[in-house]
């Protein structure tokens, strides 16, 4: 029996690109304390510190200590963006006073959050743009696996970063919603299935999140150009550091419909190097789960061994309150299981008996 086009997406997070060179959180918040020490972003040390020392306290006023404290480069840059907004927060007015510290370090009318937040967007364009585009090669796992599949391969990505389109090809199309890089917006009929297509492409690409080479015109359409390094801060079009997420525009809000309903019609959604720490997909998978006793994940995320794939099948299962019958985790890393020559036979052996396919 083949598998149908709806039965198998695939879910990328940011240890997907971790062995392409493109650094995890945890290394960007390295950096940035790094880059501390340096001349042209020492006057924001004491705000680091200020701000770094806040978020661990309130943790810490929850009984959360430690590795439990959820401090990463998303964190960070969201704290920064909530504080920006000063009296435009919803919030201010019930707030006496914000803390001393705060304010020495701020800067007038909070320029230094500004300034600092932006310093990190600027230092994120260059951390997750490959110096050399053939560390991401193992990416290429995927054409075998959509040619075994003999339908459009449907990825939904978090990340930023340019792996997923450096498959691009004569023969090998992947679909992001522009129908050329320069002046030419996004539009969300490119991934229409239902609409008469001369040739639909080999993987339909939804970056949830943005991508480093996305800004809007004059006139507010998105559009893709062909250097990031044009593109100002303020003008990226990634949801980086934000609490809520969604933006309420496309084609964040198009791309969060399609992952919900693609999710619920999946019999099998493929994993690869999400840590399970965003809400509103967690939120997302819970529901696509819960709706369909024999729905499976199968999760691949920098496990070495058995064991640690049984414990980590375990975590996953108790974050989404889900059964550990609907998980499977295989050890190893992102590049490891790309590169696997049997990679289309490594999914389909991980399907719902009744809908596992031949080829």
């Amino acid at each position: 029996m083949k598998a149908k086009s709806k039965d198998i997406i695939l879910l990328l997070g940011a240890g997907a690109s971790v062995e392409a060179g493109i650094p995890s959180s945890p290394k960007m918040i390295e950096e940035i304390e790094r880059l501390l020490r340096q001349r042209d972003w020492e006057k924001f040390r004491d705000l680091y510190h200020q701000i770094k020392s806040a978020i661990h306290y309130a943790a810490g006023i929850k009984g959360k200590f430690g590795s439990e404290v959820q401090y990463n480069i998303e964190t960070l840059v969201n704290t920064l963006y909530e504080l920006e907004r000063n009296e435009d927060h919803p919030i201010y007015p019930f707030v006496a006073a914000w803390n001393s510290r705060l304010l020495a370090c701020a800067g007038n009318n909070f320029e230094h959050l500004r300034s600092f937040r932006e310093k990190i967007l600027e230092a994120l364009k260059n951390w997750v743009q490959l110096e050399n585009p053939k560390t991401a090669d193992y990416y290429s796992g995927l054409k075998p696996l959509q040619r075994a599949l003999q339908f459009p391969l449907k990825v939904f990505s978090l990340n930023y970063d340019l792996c997923v389109e450096g498959l691009g090809e004569p023969g090998f199309r992947v679909e992001t919603g522009f129908s050329a890089v320069g002046n030419s917006p996004w539009e969300w009929k490119r991934f229409d299935e239902t609409s008469p297509q001369a040739e639909y492409p080999e993987i339909y690409l939804y970056k949830m999140h943005g991508s480093i080479n996305w800004k809007r015109d004059e006139d507010g359409n998105l559009i893709c150009v062909s250097h990031s390094g044009n593109i100002r801060p303020e003008q990226m079009q990634v949801i980086f550091g934000r609490d809520f997420k969604l933006e309420a525009a496309d084609p964040y809000l198009f791309y969060a419909f399609e992952f919900r309903r693609c999710s619920l019609d999946a019999r099998l959604i493929l994993v690869v190097g999400y840590g399970f720490g965003d809400e509103h997909i967690n939120k997302m998978l819970i529901q696509a789960v819960r709706s369909d006793p024999s729905k499976r994940l199968l999760v691949i995320g920098n496990i070495a061994d058995e064991p640690g794939a049984k414990k980590r099948r375990t975590e996953i299962s108790t974050r989404l309150g889900v059964a550990p019958e609907a998980i499977t985790v295989l050890p190893g890393t992102a590049k490891g299981f790309l590169g696997r020559p049997d990679i289309a036979e490594a999914v389909m052996n991980a399907m719902p008996a009744d809908n596992k396919a031949e080829f």
